[in-house]
């Protein structure tokens, strides 16, 4: 039997007499990496904030692991469960690599010595252990952008949702944090990605959902949806990598 970790259902999210999502619905399955793509401005961020709580979505539900967590606070959509990275890396520099993602294991415990095994173990996860003691704010963008994964693992999600995590790499460094991710569903997480780079996202995603101007054009497999007119009509024909 399929197991749907999270199901969005007719969600749409309005600013005054803006609609930044509409009626958008689709499920994601346990240990799926499941792709959400489109033009810029198509909502994607605006339902990643419906998802995490850091928005109320103006209609629709949010079920996560089968609970429906609509009006819940992000801290307490963290603590279910789910956790998220950011479009643009934000880490606190005047700490030490370590101590960020500290404090992301201090979301599943108070003891000081368990986050700082749990963060050293997110660390040899995504390859900064010999990076431990130097400052955060040192690290170039590469490097950053594997510290906010630490960050986010060390709170020990079922469910990962990655805001274009491999903005700004290259192709090497994005190869390595697709690895990286590739390692997390492994171990048994399930994770929805936003990602702009088509050859990333059809390289590693089980399923993909196209928005566009905050509604969902196409679903389907990587392969259904670069063969899609619509899909090549609003996103790939616009000058993005295929």
């Amino acid at each position: 039997m399929i197991q749907h970790l999270l199901h969005i259902s007719h969600v749409s999210k309005h600013f005054g007499g803006n609609v930044a999502v509409s009626d958008v619905s689709f499920s994601v399955e346990e240990e799926q990496i499941f792709g959400l793509i489109g033009p810029n401005g198509a909502g994607k961020t605006t339902l990643f904030n419906c998802i995490t709580g850091y928005f109320p979505a103006t209609s629709g539900d949010v079920i996560f692991d089968t609970k429906k967590i609509n009006a819940l606070r992000p801290d307490e959509v963290c603590k279910l469960g789910m956790a998220r990275t950011w479009q643009r890396v934000k880490p606190l520099g005047s700490l030490t690599v370590l101590e960020n993602v500290m404090v992301g294991a201090f979301s599943v415990t108070n003891i000081a010595k368990e986050a700082e095994a749990n963060a050293k173990e997110q660390l040899q996860m995504v390859g900064l252990n010999d990076y431990a003691t130097k400052s955060a704010g040192s690290l170039p963008i590469g490097l950053k952008k594997k510290l906010e994964l630490a960050r986010v693992l060390a709170t020990r999600p079922k469910m990962l949702l990655l805001d274009e995590i491999c903005g700004g790499l290259n192709h090497t460094e994005t190869d390595t944090i697709l690895d990286i991710i590739r390692g997390i569903r492994k171990k048994g997480a399930t994770i929805i990605f936003i990602e702009h780079d088509m050859k990333a996202v059809t390289s590693i995603c089980d399923r993909i959902v196209v928005l566009n101007s905050g509604e969902k054009l196409a679903e389907g497999t990587p392969g259904e949806i670069t063969t899609n007119p619509d899909v090549i009509a609003a996103y790939l024909g616009g000058g993005h990598n295929a």
